[in-house]
């Protein structure tokens, strides 16, 4: 008997092989990258300490969208749900941008952590000569380091930033170099601060360590406190507004940070909190590298917020 002959492949046929794993790399490329931010995500969630993190629910895990069903004007981006440690959304968190003015993110953690509110700071020549937003401060004005946080993050006061910054470590490049080991103790490996204010573009990172160190500030109930703040009085200054305009258009924003120079475009860091089948549920989110300035940003994070929130209301169980 003849050896029967296997059939040899055809060129369709070896075309179709082709085509079937190609779908299966890039769909195991998609997987990677969704399990690795869950996982991220989830170590975070570890971290973060019982009293805030304690789940109203148990989400049921989902793959991070990278995408939303709206066009938005920024390059990356992520929204965290706050309230149980849920990451909801994150496109390129890890591209590295100039940060600008959300910078001073570290800076008010680092005073928080360091500083009694009550010392009173005498303004230097350093810190009177700082260009950019401030509160025009003169060489030996004195303020107390709880008035000093208010400028910082109510008028992105860079004059005040410096202040901080002397006052925490002597120097600004102390200063600097403590920003820069705390950004690795928080896990910010995207992270590098060149100053305490964000106008040198070598202040950089991701929106997904912006995110870290928000979460980390949101955890201290006087930073929660003054960047929902939307006037106060500081001394030389009887009238201070803040500039974040997201807390005029929406009552449930919490804050955070706006942030802008030349290099970084617009950056938006932006908490809400708001009842979902009758608990408080809070959102954070990070929107880098904008081109269309601040009111198309604050949109931007409206329709970001709006949608989380239904993500929520739809992975929530009715009371």
């Amino acid at each position: 008997m003849l050896p029967q002959m296997r059939p040899q492949p055809t060129r369709r046929s070896r075309s179709v092989g082709i085509f079937v794993i190609s779908l299966l790399l890039v769909g195991a490329a998609f997987i990677h990258h969704t399990v690795d931010l869950r996982l991220q995500a989830e170590a975070r969630y570890r971290a973060t300490p019982a009293h805030l993190s304690a789940p109203a629910w148990v989400p049921v895990p989902q793959p991070v969208p990278s995408t939303l069903p709206f066009p938005i004007g920024e390059n990356s981006g992520v929204l965290w749900n706050l309230t149980n440690g849920q990451l909801l959304w994150a496109d390129h968190p890890h591209l590295v941008e100039p940060y600008a003015s959300t910078t001073k993110l570290m800076t008010i953690y680092l005073a928080l952590q360091r500083l009694p509110l009550n010392r009173v700071v005498t303004i230097s020549p350093e810190a009177a000569g700082t260009g950019g937003s401030d509160i025009n401060m003169a060489v030996g004005q004195q303020y107390t380091v709880k008035q000093l946080l208010y400028a910082l993050m109510l008028r992105s006061a860079n004059d005040s930033a410096i202040a901080l910054a002397q006052a925490i470590s002597g120097h600004v490049s102390r200063f600097v170099t403590l920003m820069n080991r705390t950004a690795r103790q928080l896990g910010m490996t995207g992270t590098t601060y060149q100053d305490p204010d964000g106008l040198n573009p070598g202040s950089r990172g991701t929106a997904w360590d912006l995110s870290l160190i928000a979460q980390t500030d949101m955890k201290n109930p006087l930073f929660r406190k003054i960047v929902d703040t939307k006037e106060t009085s500081l001394p030389h200054n009887p009238i201070v507004q803040n500039l974040n305009g997201l807390l005029y258009r929406d009552p449930t924003v919490i804050g955070v940070k706006t942030g802008w120079t030349t290099e970084a475009g617009f950056n938006l860091v932006f908490a809400a909190t708001r009842m979902v089948h009758g608990k408080p549920v809070t959102l954070l989110g990070v929107i880098m590298h904008g081109t269309g300035g601040f009111p198309p940003e604050y949109q931007d994070a409206e329709k970001i917020l709006n949608w989380g929130y239904q993500q929520v209301s739809r992975s929530a169980p009715h009371s």
